[in-house]
């Protein structure tokens, strides 16, 4: 008679791999996503100025029903601080700032030439100044992130 030994619900031990501290080093959202094999809706363990699904502390909601996922990437995170330091994210603020710099562009288009009729009477014509003016504090934070990059990498550098 086979005895099955393995108990079937053993928690596996997360390791940190070569490729896992790579793609932190990197910033690489996605080859970091698939390194920890995680869902695609889960955090990642980068920090939330680099991508949307980052972590961080102050996002952290017990009533969110992935609060257990969001510890998980938490703990991740400081572990790889740990071992690896603050990832190289310059050139990922960089091409956030693009994008937001071209989302403000955008805007101050629809600002400037209204087009008239596109969006039915309802619309109201606060709305594309509104978004500007949120654009232009998205611009404005993407600057002093890259302003305060070097403090922060300098920051963890020392520990």
């Amino acid at each position: 008679m086979p005895t099955n030994r393995t108990p079937i619900n053993r928690k596996a031990v997360m390791r940190i791999t070569p490729e896992i501290i790579d793609a932190w080093k990197r910033a690489d959202f996605m080859a970091l996503h698939i390194a920890l094999d995680r869902h695609p809706w889960e955090r990642s363990p980068l920090p939330i100025e680099i991508t949307v699904l980052g972590i961080d502390e102050d996002v952290l909601d017990p009533e969110d029903e992935n609060y257990k996922s969001d510890l998980k990437a938490l703990k991740l995170q400081k572990e790889l601080l740990a071992i690896a330091g603050w990832p190289d994210c310059r050139s990922v603020y960089e091409k956030n700032l693009r994008k937001a710099e071209e989302w403000m562009e955008y805007c101050h288009e629809r600002v400037e030439h209204t087009p008239v009729g596109q969006f039915g009477s309802r619309c109201s014509s606060e709305s594309p100044q509104e978004k500007l003016e949120d654009a232009k504090a998205e611009v404005a934070y993407r600057n002093q992130l890259l302003d305060e990059l070097g403090e922060v990498q300098a920051k963890w550098d020392a520990r």
